[in-house]
């Protein structure tokens, strides 16, 4: 039995090596992204500024009219170049900007305030623009993971190829890549994710499975004939080969625990991303022009009080003014459209909307709603969107939605299982537990371990050629 598992062991590991020197290949470059191509933005938000709005600005129903613009998805009020505009959002049609002084549209707006965006977040205004692209769809360099969408990708005349991603529906960058992070970009995507299978998915999960599990084995194997059988095998002459074999057995105990979680988490995580269901997406709210007839009476309202923003929204058939108040960040009132009456715990109110939309899990399960102001915990930063409020549900699943109330988007969705899934990941592929010594410890700590299992399987194969 033993020397069968000595065979196999090293049948099988031949057999993964490419696989698993193009999985620590690729592995390496996020921490390299992190650390040695690490970009900064300039600025990695637009400071807010109160919104310029009074009783001689431009009606909001009048700019409608008069630009023909009969129904919209929502609005929002812009500064560019010290002028407010009002920034109308229409699902699948071009975003307009009308001044709120002068009544003049911006020509080409949605693209002028890209540019601007992209200039202000990477701190460059005298490049050339080479190309500008609205995305409304995930790409190759711009990946999931960036989560936000619709997006205007401005390339600049650089030597760097710098490209920058902005949301112009809410002011943020979404992500920045030169040259070298698109090289890394490339090389995770190929060696790391397959994507050059991703025209098959069925035998891209398949193979990837099957390689995984050969790891494990492999790993598992090794820790088993290295780790308890090595006296028998030591019984043999010492020579180069040995010396080989020696390191080969030394080098493997110490990364043998590693590969194992590298090896589980992978194929979980692949297994999980595979059979998610896909999220359909929810039509946005559509408001007619007359909706917003009350609007210069909500302004008088609001009279001397600093706002950041004004916008809409739709809970169940009401239509609401959703008013950002300047002097606190996180309060945020709802006042009806027709008479202006203002909404009780509105925010908490239009967050259970927004929950039960994406979610369609029944309202007599909610548990409770809590404001998300930073990262932590279960939503973390690969979830981009801040502030957010979480719905909890009492489920089965225990499900946890949060949604962003200043956009009306869902901003995730996390059950059980997702939970039991992401915890695998953070903790056996990406190392989180690490985070309390440092982040860059926990990176250091990583390529050691991927370096390691490189060498295992570089010593493995030289074994193999020399018998």
């Amino acid at each position: 039995m033993f020397k069968q598992l000595y065979k196999w062991h090293h049948r099988i590991g031949l057999l993964i090596t490419l696989p698993i020197l193009g999985w620590c290949i690729s592995g390496l470059t996020h921490p390299m992204m992190a650390h040695l191509f690490k970009i900064k933005p300039a600025k990695r938000f637009v400071m807010p500024s109160p919104v310029a709005l009074d009783s001689n600005s431009i009606a909001l129903e009048e700019a409608l009219e008069k630009h023909k613009i009969e129904a919209f998805s929502n609005f929002r009020l812009v500064n560019y170049q010290e002028q407010s505009y009002y920034q109308i959002i229409k699902e699948g049609k071009e975003t307009s900007y009308i001044n709120t002084a002068t009544n003049v549209p911006l020509e080409n707006g949605d693209e002028v305030y890209a540019v601007y965006l992209a200039r202000y977040f990477l701190g460059d205004q005298t490049s050339p623009v080479a190309a500008i692209t609205k995305l409304n769809q995930f790409t190759f360099e711009y990946k999931f993971i960036n989560r936000l969408l619709p997006v205007y990708k401005v390339s600049f005349d650089r030597e760097d190829g710098m490209d920058v991603y902005v949301e112009t529906n809410s002011t943020r960058l979404g992500t920045m890549n030169n040259r070298t992070r698109k090289t890394c970009i490339a090389i995770f995507s190929y060696l790391h994710n397959w994507s050059f299978l991703a025209g098959y998915p069925k035998l891209k999960l398949f193979l990837m499975l099957a390689f995984m599990i050969m790891a494990f084995f492999v790993a598992a194997s090794g820790l088993t004939i290295y780790g308890f059988l090595w006296k028998t095998i030591q019984k043999q002459k010492d020579s180069k080969s040995n010396s080989n074999r020696k390191w080969h057995r030394r080098i493997g105990l110490m990364v043998s625990i590693s590969t194992l979680g590298f090896a589980f988490s992978g194929g979980y995580h692949a297994f999980a991303k595979s059979s998610a269901a896909k999220v359909k997406p929810v039509a946005m709210p559509v408001f007619a022009s007359k909706t917003v007839a009350q609007f210069p009476k909500l302004v008088d309202k609001i009279g001397d009080r600093l706002i950041q923003n004004i916008s809409m929204a739709q809970i169940g058939t009401d239509h609401f003014f959703q008013v950002t108040w300047m002097a606190k960040a996180t309060e945020t009132s709802y006042f009806k459209t027709t008479n202006l009456a203002q909404l009780g715990k509105g925010e908490e109110q239009y967050a259970i909307h927004l929950a039960t939309k994406y979610s369609k899990l029944p309202l007599n399960k909610i548990q409770s709603t809590a404001a998300i102001q930073k990262f932590k915990g279960e939503y973390g930063f690969i979830n981009k969107r801040l502030p957010v409020t979480k719905v909890q549900y009492d489920t089965d699943e225990k499900h946890s939605v949060y949604v962003e109330t200043s956009s009306g988007k869902l901003a995730a969705n996390i059950s059980a299982p997702k939970r039991l899934e992401a915890l695998s990941f953070l903790m056996l592929h990406k190392y989180h537990f690490i985070d309390p010594i440092g982040k860059t410890i926990r990176d250091i700590i990583i390529v050691s371990l991927v370096l390691g299992i490189m060498l295992v399987n570089i010593l493995g194969l030289v074994l193999w050629l020399k018998k």
